[in-house]
């Protein structure tokens, strides 16, 4: 059928020109989807968990942020003394004290916005033991007629099902009365309100997910540049050879005396078609020094962006140089306060998040006391001052002693003139 008269759908003549779209897709945010197995998957391809952790493995920044906010929920470790408990005697598990646990739940909360932890009932029938669970092992099951999960599977490689099949799991939940069966695992899994996800929930850094992976490209960028010898310095052109052989010689031994990162350029190389004894002809590209730093203004946009994605306020928090006058008297000042103020906006509620969780196992133990965490403090002694005053002090102690010697032999001369 012919296509109407003034027909709006009738394709536009452009000249012959295709327009060619090199946008990537990067996905900021896990798909849920139904594996019609029992579980939800995680992401499109039940493997968004992997998404975060290359993030963590590649981007400097992103790691040290992460780095730093674990040892905040940590602190100094646990004060026993103002818990007035024995860390010895009360221990999560058999073989990990409470700092190796905590520690271990707070990176799984800063990597993947949740944490998962295996609960088992004593032989004693009454105490129960803690151990921490990968959280990229864990997939959640279907919601309940009551909105509740009641199960999750675990599996120690969800790319490898077939030799890695998913084990069951029943949820545990933290009320007292909830009966427990003697030697059955049970996994609870913290689940913050998350209103952009029904199942699995976002990390605090979603926004800057692509501001992350920006920082890794431009990590490759900068290492292809040096295995590739920054760039071709020019064309060689050389005559015609009789046989390929003999062509792959002459590629062979000029690479081994150009290409590499010690001889700083690599070499493009041609040759001519025609059967005339031309001699050599070296081609020089134009160098341009602007391409040395042709994106560190963009890094520096990217890394400023996964700070305030992690709410740190200050880059010397986790090791970054801060351009610019601070105002402060000493370095130990600015960083305490940009740390108390980092701790009151951010560290302390997610200290929070992870400790609760253990007061209430403390409680479902039979332990009436809860977790107090030392703080961290970045008060730092300026060794020159203390040096110098140190100095001055002998100095003077040097001055008075000299001047009681000198009293001393006045007070004998006089004694000497009588």
């Amino acid at each position: 059928m012919a296509r109407p008269v003034g027909s709006k759908n009738k394709p536009k003549y452009n000249g012959g020109l295709e327009v060619l779209k090199f946008e990537k897709q990067i996905e900021g945010s896990p798909i849920t989807k139904d594996s019609s197995m029992g579980w939800r998957k995680w992401g499109q391809n039940n493997d968004y968990c992997n998404l975060l952790l290359n993030l963590y493995a590649e981007s400097p920044t992103h790691a040290a942020a992460i780095n730093f906010g674990v040892q905040s929920i940590l602190g100094a470790g646990v004060d026993y003394e103002a818990s007035n408990f024995d860390g010895n005697e009360i221990r999560p598990n058999y073989y990990q004290n409470w700092e190796e646990v905590i520690r271990s739940i707070s990176l799984d909360y800063m990597l993947f916005g949740s944490y998962a932890i295996e609960c088992i009932l004593n032989k004693d029938g009454k105490t129960l033991s803690y151990y921490h669970i990968p959280l990229d092992r864990v997939r959640w099951g279907e919601y309940d007629e009551d909105g509740q999960i009641t199960e999750y599977y675990i599996s120690a490689d969800w790319s490898a099902l077939g030799q890695n099949p998913p084990i069951r799991i029943d949820a545990f939940d933290m009320r007292p009365d909830t009966k427990i069966e003697k030697g059955k695992p049970y996994l609870y899994v913290y689940r913050p309100y998350n209103p952009l996800m029904t199942y699995y929930t976002q990390p605090h850094y979603a926004s800057a997910i692509k501001a992350i992976q920006s920082e890794i490209e431009f990590i490759n960028y900068d290492l292809k540049h040096i295995v590739n010898g920054f760039s071709a310095a020019g064309v060689l052109t050389l005559p015609q050879c009789e046989n390929d052989d003999e062509r792959r010689t002459i590629i062979k031994n000029i690479q081994s005396m150009f290409q590499g990162s010690n001889n700083s350029n690599s070499l493009a190389i041609t040759f001519k078609t025609n059967i005339e004894q031309s001699p050599v002809e070296w081609t020089p590209f134009s160098d341009k020094s602007s391409n040395i730093n042709q994106y560190a203004d963009a890094n520096q946009r990217c890394i400023n962006r996964i700070l305030s994605a992690h709410q740190i306020n200050d880059p010397q928090l986790i090791g970054l140089p801060n351009i610019g006058g601070s105002g402060f008297n000493s370095e130990g000042q600015m960083l305490e306060t940009a740390y108390n103020v980092y701790n009151k906006v951010v560290g302390n509620y997610n200290r929070q998040c992870v400790i609760q969780t253990f007061n209430f196992m403390l409680a479902l133990n039979g332990v009436d006391t809860e977790l107090i965490m030392k703080p961290l403090k970045f008060t730092l002694e300026d060794s020159s001052s203390t040096d110098t005053s140190k100095r001055n002090t002998n100095d003077n102690i040097d001055e008075n002693d000299n001047t009681e010697d000198k009293v001393e032999e006045k007070v004998d001369g006089n004694n000497s003139k009588e």
